[in-house]
């Protein structure tokens, strides 16, 4: 093997070992999702139910096999979705997107966001309804994100389970996302 040979060599392992300490962790903020959801009874009266960030932690779990308790509901700014994470930030699903089709109305500092976008999962091929809302995002002095406050209204439905849904997310505080995923 020449010398030139050896240096390609030694460089490669080094990228391919050493890139995941160079990956940025995730922004992750805990996400309450507080909706109720409409749909008729076996005698095809209307019913309200109650359906929570507990309710997709919880079918996210049964789904993986994993433990309810370690999982966390998530909304991740970058890559504008709501995800499903352990509690060390590790990621283990994306439940709900709003990446493919939105509208933000910015203010000139960044730091309101006026935000509409139409909500897709994985089990859809249409939107399932939408969200709007306000996004007030904290950066500091290098751009980096400290805190991001979300607050809106959810409006979709789920026509192969005759049910619609309707209300609030809002984010609270960070979870530390120590996994250096991208």
């Amino acid at each position: 093997m020449t010398m030139k040979n050896c240096a390609w060599l030694v460089l490669t392992a080094l990228v391919s070992f050493g890139a995941p300490t160079w990956v940025h962790a995730d922004d992750l903020f805990q996400l309450y999702w507080r909706t109720t959801y409409y749909t008729t009874n076996s005698t095809g009266h209307i019913v309200a139910v109650t359906f929570t960030e507990n309710d997709f932690v919880n079918q996210v779990a049964q789904s993986t096999g994993m433990d309810a308790s370690q999982l966390v509901l998530v909304y991740r700014p970058r890559k504008r979705d709501v995800a499903v994470v352990q509690a060390n930030g590790a990621f283990v699903a994306s439940v709900v997107q709003m990446q493919s089709t939105y509208t933000d109305v910015v203010n000139p500092t960044g730091s309101v966001i006026v935000r509409h976008a139409l909500l897709t999962d994985a089990s859809h091929s249409t939107p399932l309804g939408s969200f709007f809302g306000l996004e007030l995002p904290t950066l500091n002095s290098s751009g980096a994100l400290l805190n991001d406050s979300f607050l809106g209204t959810v409006l979709y439905s789920k026509p192969e389970s005759n049910t619609v849904f309707g209300g609030q997310i809002s984010t609270g505080g960070r979870i530390n996302d120590t996994t250096n995923a991208p």
